[in-house]
Formats: structure tokens, C-alpha cells, sequence
């Protein structure tokens, strides 16, 4: 098949989530300009296709047919990266090998440049600044990215035996990617929230709930604490940290317990953003977690936040509120 049989309809900007795979691939044969772009397209993508890149993509979508489409997608932003015909046919000689030095990406508690683990030209880092956004099917930022450009490295996908985003070196991680803001230690569907039980809790130790919704660790240091009788301080920290955590046992809460007692706000974010890692890494059964910083261009890979501590930055942290919002936004410095 011919990739250029589809038809053009619009103008290819950035990946935009709201249209299909089917307009995005229109749109990328609108901005071929002449028969020997669309000949170059047609070589890309054949050359793709003889690689076992459909097979990995496949691996991880609902619908076999669904990887040959992706497949078409790639070829296109490659096609339609700037880039001579020599740099593409570089790529194309180079793309078995892969782009992606994995072993340093997953070098454990480091900060990493993008360019520290990108191999190739100049050519190679705009293809993948190009396919970064690209998020098909619940796929995260940077993810398709990092897949496609490595034979090491894999989507998680439908496959019962792995557990997060990818499979990097046979290693099963989550990837938290910023865009403009920093991802949450959280799966809705796994959490079992309990912010009724916090609710309660709240309401018993003489707080109102029915005029204030939400509840941040600074507005409960700054202003609510103080009014509650110190007696019923460790119920209800413990209730806050139940109806957050639920695969945490009693005995590894104790830290953040006392600084919901007596800490201050920092302490408490300090806490949480620790305890949210290790309760999201339970319920979700990954070895390790990837962040990808897009707008700076870094990464940090590793196994345990504790470890980082020191370079994880915890935003606000909500004792009692939405489900949403109950952990909070995690970066990283650089």
C-alpha cells in the first residue's frame, strides 16, 4: 500500500488529541508539495514497515489494524520534519540501531538532559521533538516517542504480564510526563478514595464541611489546626491519611501522620509527596517511574522517591477535597 493513496483535506500545525488518526494522516499528505515528496513518503514508510516497528506497536492497541495506522502517522511526521533527503534516508539506514541510549536514560536518581540519552543528528532530535505530543489511545506524552525510536524499548499496552507505561530494558515503568504542569501519583480506578470518611472526620473534630469544600496542608496549618482540640488531632490525621492511601499500612504512615499533628506545611507536602509515590507504586505494580520534563527537556528515572528527594518537588497538597486532586502535581528541579 501506498501511503500517499490517502487524501489531503487541511494543514498539519501539532498534534491535536481531538482528531483522528485517519485527518491526522490527511492532513500530513496536504503539506507535500511535489510527486517527490510524496515518493520520499512512500520510501519512509515502506521502510518502516519492513522493521519490526508494527509489531511493537501492535503489541499494545486494541485493534491490530490500529498499528498500521500508527505506522502511517510516524512516517508522516518523519516525512514532514524539516530535514534534506539526505538527513531522512540517514535516518532510515540508522532506525534499526535506534535512537534512544536506553541504558542512560534509566541510569537511576540522575537529572538528565534529553540530549544525554538522544542519539543521532540534528534531524533525529527534531523528529522526536515533532512525535513527543503525540498521544494516541491514553498513551502519554513522550511515550510514542520513546517507543518508536528504540527496539529496547516498549509499550506496556494490553499485555497482563507488564505493569505502567513501558517497558525500558525489560524494566516495567510509569511515565509521568509536564507539559505545564507536573503529573499525579494517582490511578482513579485503583486509589479507593475514602474522602467521605475524611468528610466525617473533619466534621467530628468541629470543622464545617458544608460551606468549605477543600482543605490545603497550608489552610490547616494556617488557620484550622489551631481550633481543634488536640485529643482529636491523631484520629483525624489518620483518617486523612486512610482516605488518601489505601495501600499503605499503619506502621509506614507514622512520618506523615506527625507532621499532619504538629508539622508544618512544608513538612506535610514533604510527606505526602513521598507516601504518594510508594502507595501509587503499589497499586500499580511498576518497578520504576520515568519523569520527562518537556518544556526543559530532562529526566529523572528512578526506583524509589525517597531516593530523590531531594530533586522531587511536591506542588499543594489537599487534605480533604476533590478525588481529583487528592495527590498532588509532582516535578522535578533541574
Amino acid at each position: 500500500m501506498r501511503y500517499s493513496e490517502f487524501t489531503p483535506n487541511a494543514t498539519l500545525l501539532e498534534y491535536d488529541p481531538n482528531i483522528s488518526d485517519d485527518q491526522l494522516k490527511d492532513i500530513i499528505v496536504k503539506r507535500l508539495a511535489t510527486e517527490k515528496d510524496r515518493e520520499m513518503l512512500d520510501r519512509i514508510y515502506q521502510a518502516l514497515e519492513k522493521s519490526t516497528l508494527d509489531e511493537r506497536i501492535a503489541a499494545t492497541l486494541s485493534q491490530d489494524q490500529d498499528a498500521k495506522s500508527k505506522l502511517q502517522v510516524f512516517a508522516g511526521y518523519i516525512m514532514n520534519t524539516q530535514g534534506t533527503y539526505v538527513e531522512k534516508e540517514n535516518f532510515l539506514n540508522n532506525f534499526e540501531g535506534g535512537y534512544i541510549d536506553s541504558e542512560k536514560l534509566r541510569t537511576p536518581n540522575q537529572v538528565h538532559s534529553f540530549d544525554e540519552w538522544l542519539m543521532g543528528d540534528a534531524f533525529v532530535k527534531r523528529v522526536f521533538s515533532n512525535i513527543y505530543t503525540y498521544t494516541p489511545q491514553g498513551i502519554g506524552a513522550g511515550e510514542f516517542a520513546l517507543a518508536v525510536l528504540s527496539p529496547t524499548i516498549q509499550f506496556a499496552g494490553r499485555s497482563a504480564e507488564f505493569a505502567g507505561d513501558l517497558v525500558i530494558d525489560g524494566v516495567m515503568t510509569e511515565v509521568k510526563a509536564k507539559q505545564s504542569s507536573g503529573g499525579r501519583f494517582q490511578d482513579a480506578r485503583k486509589a479507593k478514595f475514602n474522602q467521605r470518611a475524611v468528610e466525617a472526620a473533619f466534621k467530628q473534630a468541629g470543622f464545617d464541611t458544608d460551606t468549605v469544600k477543600s482543605v490545603t496542608a497550608i489552610k490547616f496549618v494556617r488557620d484550622i489546626r489551631g481550633t481543634i482540640d488536640p485529643k482529636n488531632l491523631p484520629g483525624l490525621a489518620e483518617a486523612i491519611i486512610s482516605g488518601a492511601f489505601a495501600y499503605m499500612e499503619k506502621g509506614e504512615v507514622a512520618q506523615l501522620k506527625n507532621a499532619i499533628i504538629s508539622g508544618d506545611a512544608n513538612q506535610i507536602r514533604h510527606e505526602w509527596g513521598l507516601l504518594s509515590f510508594t502507595n501509587y507504586k503499589r497499586m500499580s505494580n511498576f518497578d520504576a517511574m520515568l519523569l520527562l520534563d518537556g518544556p526543559k527537556a530532562h529526566s529523572l528515572f528512578f526506583n524509589e522517591a525517597v531516593d530523590v528527594s531531594g530533586v522531587l518537588k511536591t506542588q499543594a497538597v489537599q487534605l480533604y477535597g476533590s478525588e481529583q486532586t487528592v495527590h498532588p502535581q509532582m516535578e522535578f528541579a533541574i
